[in-house]
């Protein structure tokens, strides 16, 4: 059973879950914790094939794609509020323009 455990199948199981997870996930924190555990697969299987300084940079990459990762998160959940915000003054600006062709057309 233990023969079975080795170091290049945790890797590839592990990519395999994060990118299932990736996929099928809908909050965007959950995909953060996705994507790092499909990084943390795929260091285990640079590590595994023995490129150790490619897993030194993968290493250091790492926190630095998921802190941009996460900044794109935060700008697009500000894009998305201030399109509900233009979204919600919508019907007002329909509204108002309804009434400027009805007064300017005399009342009619």
């Amino acid at each position: 059973m233990l023969e079975f455990l080795d170091l290049t199948t945790i890797s590839i199981a592990l990519m395999i879950i994060g990118a299932i997870g990736v996929v099928l996930l809908k909050k965007p924190l959950d995909k953060v914790i996705m994507v790092s555990i499909l990084e943390a697969g795929l260091f285990l299987a640079i590590v595994s094939f023995k490129y150790l300084d490619v897993a030194f940079l993968t290493a250091v990459l790492d926190p630095l794609s998921i802190i941009v990762f996460l900044l794109a998160l935060i700008k697009i959940n500000e894009v998305r509020k201030s399109k509900l915000k233009d979204y919600s003054t919508l019907p007002k600006m329909i509204q108002s323009t309804e009434n400027e062709t009805r007064n300017s057309e005399g009342g009619k």
